[in-house]
């Protein structure tokens, strides 16, 4: 695959994304220094889920579908990342990433990240930052289909219908319904 940004055009677009924007312009240019460039085609799969973990990716143009089996996990745009930074390079990911249209990515290992975390600690500060947001955001969803599971559920009972009781061991969760 061909490479066709130069380092000052890399280094724009991750200050672009908005998890890396406060991350200063030397440790993004570093970054992006280390980074690989890849083009891939509407369907094509950039990992599968249990193929061994190559980095993080920054998509630099197009939508990059996140899939865990084959429900859709979330989507990414330009200027998103994605990958799973808790899994040591070599280790099975969690998730498929496909992209959706002809799609851009900026990829780096998670060694050359860590790398630049040590030289740069404000890059380790940031990620933190934008991880927390996100796992906030996850909360907030969890919530809410918390809420419209509660909401069948009453609704169910109101029918007449009584949901299954739960199980130990099969819901983390006691008070929600099993669906079965």
């Amino acid at each position: 695959m061909r490479e066709t940004l130069t380092l000052i055009e890399r280094t724009a677009i991750l200050k672009t994304s908005e998890l890396l924007s406060s991350i200063p312009t030397e440790a993004l240019a570093r970054l992006a220094a280390r980074g690989r460039e890849t083009h891939v085609d509407a369907g094509e799969v950039i990992f599968r889920e249990g193929q061994p973990n190559r980095g993080a990716f920054l998509v630099v143009e197009g939508l990059v579908e996140i899939r865990k089996g084959r429900a859709l996990v979330s989507m990414r745009q330009s200027g998103d990342t994605f990958g799973e930074l808790a899994l040591n390079e070599g280790e099975p990911h969690e998730f498929t990433a496909i992209a959706t249209n002809h799609t851009h990515i900026l990829s780096v290992s998670n060694e050359d990240l860590f790398d630049t975390i040590l030289d740069y600690p404000e890059v380790g500060l940031e990620l933190l930052r934008g991880f927390a947001r996100r796992l906030s955001e996850l909360a907030q969803r969890i919530h809410h289909l918390e809420g419209h599971v509660a909401h069948l559920s009453s609704s169910l009972k109101s029918a007449g219908v009584q949901p299954a009781t739960y199980q130990s061991g099969a819901y983390p969760r006691p008070d929600l319904p099993t669906g079965r």
